[in-house]
């Protein structure tokens, strides 16, 4: 068999180096029979490959939707169970009010003690207490705060309420001023602590 020469052997001015000899993969490689098979091969391996990668990344954009959804399910359902609780606090507080208001014109304080003794066994309210329209607290579920200025404990403006007041601002406990109002002027202002449920999570905890 005849010696191929080297590409570069044709080159002006150079000398011819050693015959050039292609080398046998790259030989065989080039046969029809090795070739058309093995660049199939190659295809179908860049096709399972791309079919692959596409259905992952549909997964990765099906989870991603789900949990987007099951988020808003949750912002709703949390949402809903906020208004529930606000609509109950309020309508609560009417009759309550009430029926304080009318022991105060009474001049019964003690029938006053008895009705919020009575309103803070009901669940999650915390605590329950009356102040005067000086701001001085007059009657309460917790005695450390008999006598002492509204003011000195919780939020002042709660006092200026002119009618039933929520300060949901801390996620933990929902504070309900209702005012107490009498024949000519006002008596006092009426002040529980409600502790709400714990938001619903997206992973149910």
């Amino acid at each position: 068999m005849e010696n191929r020469l080297h590409p570069t052997d044709y080159e002006e001015g150079r000398p011819p180096k050693r015959p050039y000899h292609e080398n046998r993969l790259v030989t065989q490689l080039k046969k029809p029979a090795v070739f058309i098979p093995l660049l199939l091969t190659l295809a179908f391996l860049v096709i399972l490959l791309f079919i692959n990668s596409s259905k992952n990344t549909q997964l990765s954009e099906a989870r991603e939707q789900a949990a987007q959804e099951r988020e808003a399910i949750v912002t709703q359902a949390n949402q809903r169970v906020s208004e529930n609780t606000t609509y109950f606090l309020r309508t609560l507080m009417i009759p309550f009010s009430w029926s304080v208001r009318s022991a105060m014109l009474s001049r019964n304080m003690e029938q006053v003690d008895q009705y919020l003794y009575a309103f803070v066994q009901e669940p999650r309210f915390e605590l329950v207490l009356l102040a005067d329209n000086s701001g001085k607290i007059i009657s309460t579920t917790n005695q450390k705060y008999k006598g002492e200025l509204f003011a000195d404990h919780f939020q002042s403006s709660l006092l200026q309420a002119e009618s039933i007041t929520l300060d949901t601002s801390d996620s933990t406990s929902i504070k309900v001023a209702a005012p107490i109002m009498g024949l000519n002027s006002k008596l006092g202002t009426l002040y529980t602590v409600y502790t709400p449920d714990k938001p619903i999570t997206a992973d149910g905890e």
